[in-house]
């Protein structure tokens, strides 16, 4: 069966009946190729899912019947992953979207620290690539039977970024030696459910001292990826991934 995201622009519900539109009608007729009385599965980002059966295509509008609708957290993390990541150069970032929303961030922010080199003073460049992200995540949830959509928001500074409030933050540096494991164990770090855990990841060049020195009175732990060199787009996936098991073990 067909799982799709349903663009909250694009579909209203009205009690059991729902009209789509726009991109996810023009998704759903010409890719899918949906005809009535077909039977497809979507979501809204919100953590509901529907299955959904066609009544109708009339004008570019989707006539469709909720047959069922239910709230699925199961595959979400217990907690709010957010990744501030400092913008690589090229496609990268797309690779680094596509990799954590798969894993189970909730949102992601864009960071420009001291070692970036992308220019972002276009405004009109910068709202596409954030749109172009946003779409990357729509997919990334497809793919992965997510029922939320992680949120992409605007470009911000490091020294804002660092200040926004979290429960645990953790910036990964290659000028650190102890691991993730290492440093829970040794601070008796304890999380909870629904609590907000920030992860910074540096850019092809890393973290200068200052920012670490920032991060530190912000009372973020510092920690290792190993004793490899990764390149940035793997770094963040493989920080990600970690941050998730080591916490979720502490859960179990």
């Amino acid at each position: 069966m067909k799982r799709i995201y349903l663009n909250r622009n694009d579909w209203l519900i009205e009690k059991d009946n729902v009209k789509i539109r726009g991109e996810t009608y023009h998704y759903l007729k010409n890719v899918l190729r949906m005809k009535p009385n077909d039977i497809f599965a979507g979501f809204d980002g919100s953590g509901k899912e529907y299955l959904i059966e066609v009544s109708k295509m009339v004008k570019g509008i989707i006539y469709g019947k909720i047959i069922k609708a239910e709230k699925k957290f199961d595959i979400e993390t217990p907690f709010d992953i957010c990744l501030f990541q400092a913008v690589p150069k090229g496609k990268k970032m797309e690779q680094i979207v596509e990799g954590t929303a798969q894993l189970g961030v909730k949102k992601i922010y864009p960071v420009i620290s001291k070692r970036v080199i992308v220019n972002i003073e276009d405004k009109k460049k910068e709202e596409k690539k954030i749109e172009r992200w946003k779409k990357v995540c729509q997919q990334a949830s497809k793919v992965s039977g997510r029922v939320i959509v992680p949120d992409v928001v605007s470009f911000m500074n490091f020294n804002d970024a660092i200040k926004i409030q979290k429960d645990i933050g953790i910036v990964f540096w290659e000028g650190e030696s102890r691991i993730l494991r290492d440093i829970i164990v040794e601070e008796k770090i304890k999380i909870t459910e629904n609590k907000k855990i920030h992860i910074f990841i540096g850019p092809e060049g890393g973290f200068d001292e200052e920012e670490i020195s920032l991060a530190k009175e912000n009372n973020f732990l510092i920690s290792s990826l190993g004793k490899r060199i990764l390149k940035v787009e793997i770094a963040s996936i493989v920080a990600t991934a970690i941050v998730i098991y080591e916490f979720e073990q502490i859960l179990k």
